[in-house]
């Protein structure tokens, strides 16, 4: 028995040490900033140096790599811009290793769990070789990126419900399904594609539960039942959630360039905001910023670029910190005394603080969505310079007066009878992608505006307070806002047209046939090139076996009900094609109602799932045969390693391995 636990052990150490070794081959090549990681080693420098700073994703995974950023002394002035040299002094190949190392997991976790469902040891050591001699997850395992954490967490799950389902048989194994919850919670908290990992635990779980209810088990055996697995699978993974956000805020708690994604109260929280020395009322005549209360609103901006055949200058939606944000309202009266206080009702003229452009709605329609087009022209009025102040509510106490960023307010075009409003529609190039400013007729949430920055001292602190009660934010609402503009942010994503979309961008549908893969640097120049690419054998077997291993399976079924034998596989192998099937259909095909923009790593998690229909369908054949195809998916792995490892200009080369006219290695004509 101490024989054959010192075997796995060895075995597991070496499976994760020859992952480790052929992730980390030549990772020193391209000593610059490679595809995502100007993105990833980007948000590392924000927690080291404790800087807020928004982005799509969950916590966990970001905070993993800044961990690797402080074991290596990432350098806090070095921006991680893409394609720049990384700075002598900074030992970028040990964080890349940092992530090979937690990638390095995954297969070992593979071969966990084909140790769970039975499979002898020398056909389990062979098909565990296809997990790690894989060129997509060689390729995305090199790098600072997310995905490293991601595919292990998610190969955690799996083999933990594994654990849980084959080691259950008379009751709850405690520890599989304490780990199974915990493990859930992280690859929720890396990427939302974790929710989709969750419905397949969640599917599992309900089966489970129906077998349960229609045994001969008490209800109140199953009601225990019921409410452990609520528990493990439910609380915990959404507490493990909300708590990293929590630890997320502690940690990035300093006002950066990215304020500007949250709303203004937010701001406040933060440690060295502007915000904290506002005055309470914002005047007329004095400098202000004007941003939209709409979650995941902008600052309302101008600048001095025209429309496309248009005379006037751009207004659009801006989410940084910027001088071209600054306004002053000037209220339209007949009254000789100076106007102050800016109260609902007045009619107001903004006036843009940088060009000394007025705001204007002349009538032109937009040129992105339905609605007239904000604009901002010359010194000289008239109506359509005219908007009046709205007062809708107030976050702390609604007044008649217009209060620094807890009151929200519309600005009705009084010669339109519109309100002021983004669209969800960003202009391309011309307008600087920033976003589009409309007038629209509908009321809503978008139509609200709030005041942010209000620091003039015109009048003294008796008469104009700094507002001091707007530093009270709770947790819960940092935690809700942040992931509702997470979820805005994401399903607007587009592609840059700059970065040549065509070889960047896919469809869920070439993933499945492996139609291109992904150029990870720029195809010109003198650079190290890196190509994200499947391994063709593995890719298109394990494609085939996630359509086969059911039809094998029912045939087994079937074969064995009219011979009248017991179908006692069917709890291992039912198993086994439920996980690999259903967990490559949840993984993959909600890909194809997602509108954003879509990458060719998208369909790594599903393929972690199609390989263990590969295993099943393996688990028919001579372990001769299984040796065979192990020794050519390393063959091929081989084959197309200088694309994963690094390439110059071996264009004859690369020109040989194109066996299929869309595989992208090379440029044309080439």
């Amino acid at each position: 028995m101490a024989k054959s636990k010192y075997l796995e052990i060895s075995t597991v150490l070496l499976i994760f040490t020859l992952s480790i070794v052929m992730k980390t081959y030549r990772i020193e090549n391209g000593d610059f900033v490679v595809w995502d990681e100007a993105h990833f080693g980007k948000f590392s420098e924000k927690y080291l140096s404790r800087k807020f700073y928004f982005d799509v994703h969950p916590p966990l995974g970001k905070i993993l790599t800044s961990l690797g950023g402080y074991l290596f002394n990432q350098p806090l002035d070095f921006e991680f811009k893409s394609g720049e040299k990384f700075p002598k002094g900074f030992d970028y190949s040990g964080m890349r290793r940092f992530h090979s190392a937690i990638a390095s997991f995954m297969p070992v976790l593979g071969y966990l769990m084909l140790k769970e469902m039975k499979y002898s040891y020398k056909r389990r050591i062979l098909l565990s070789l296809i997990f790690i001699f894989e060129n997509g997850f060689t390729s995305i395992g090199r790098l600072i990126l997310l995905d490293s954490h991601l595919l292990t967490f998610t190969a955690a799950v799996a083999y933990f419900m594994t654990r849980m389902y084959f080691r259950s048989k008379e009751k709850i194994d405690l520890a599989s399904i304490s780990l199974l919850g915990i493990t859930l919670g992280c690859v929720l908290s890396i990427k939302w594609i974790g929710f989709l990992t969750m419905s397949l635990v969640g599917l599992f779980t309900i089966y489970c539960l129906w077998c349960n209810i229609t045994s001969k088990e008490s209800i109140l055996g199953f009601a225990k039942l019921f409410l452990m697995k609520a528990f493990f699978l439910i609380c915990i993974p959404a507490s493990l959630y909300v708590l990293l956000f929590y630890i997320h805020f502690e940690m990035v708690n300093r006002s950066s360039s990215d304020d500007g994604h949250m709303s203004s109260l937010f701001q406040a929280t933060l440690k060295g905001s502007d915000i904290g020395n506002n005055r309470k009322y914002p005047l007329f005549g004095t400098k202000v910023t004007i941003k939209s209360s709409k979650t995941g609103g902008g600052y309302l901006h101008s600048h001095d670029h025209k429309y496309p055949n248009g005379e006037n200058n751009q207004v659009t939606i801006y989410h940084h910190k910027d001088e071209n944000n600054a306004w002053v309202l000037q209220k339209v009266t007949d009254d000789l005394e100076d106007a102050e206080f800016i109260s609902s009702g007045d009619t107001v003229v903004l006036l843009h603080m940088e060009t000394r452009k007025y705001l204007d709605i002349p009538g032109n329609h937009s040129l992105m969505s339905s609605g007239l087009r904000a604009e901002s022209s010359g010194s000289h009025l008239s109506d359509t310079n005219l908007f009046k102040i709205e007062i809708v509510e107030d976050a702390i106490k609604k007044e008649g007066r217009v209060k620094t960023l807890t009151t929200k307010f519309r600005l009705f075009s009084t010669k339109h009878n519109c309100y002021l409003k983004p669209s969800s529609r960003k202009y391309p190039s011309w307008g600087f992608e920033q976003g589009e400013v409309i007038c629209g007729a509908k009321k809503g949430e978008a139509t609200l505006w709030n005041v942010e920055e209000n620091t003039s001292a015109k009048l003294s602190e008796e008469k104009n307070p700094v507002y001091k009660e707007i530093t009270r934010y709770p947790f819960s609402k940092k935690f809700v806002e942040h992931n509702k503009a997470m979820f805005i942010t994401n399903a607007s994503f587009i592609q840059d047209e700059d970065l040549e979309p065509e070889r960047i961008v896919s469809k869920p549908y070439e993933w499945f046939i492996l139609k291109r893969g992904l150029r990870m640097t720029a195809w010109d120049g003198q650079n190290e090139k890196f190509y994200m690419f499947g391994n063709p054998l593995v890719w298109y077997s394990s494609g085939i076996c996630v359509i086969l291993s059911p039809i094998v399976l029912l045939c087994r079924v079937i074969s064995r009900k009219r011979k009248g034998k017991p179908l006692a596989f069917l709890r291992n192998e039912g198993y086994m094609v439920f996980l690999s099937c259903c967990g490559w259909l949840l993984h993959y095909i909600p890909f194809f109602f997602v509108k954003r923009v879509l990458y060719f790593h998208h369909y790594y998690p599903a393929l972690f799932f199609a390989l263990f229909s590969l295993c099943y369908i393996m688990k028919f054949a001579r372990l001769g045969f299984v040796a065979v195809f192990t020794f050519f998916v390393i063959v091929f792995f081989f084959l197309y390693s200088r694309l994963t490892y690094g390439f110059g200009e071996e264009t004859e080369f690369l020109r040989r391995i194109s066996i299929i006219p869309t595989w992208d290695f090379i440029e044309k004509g080439q």
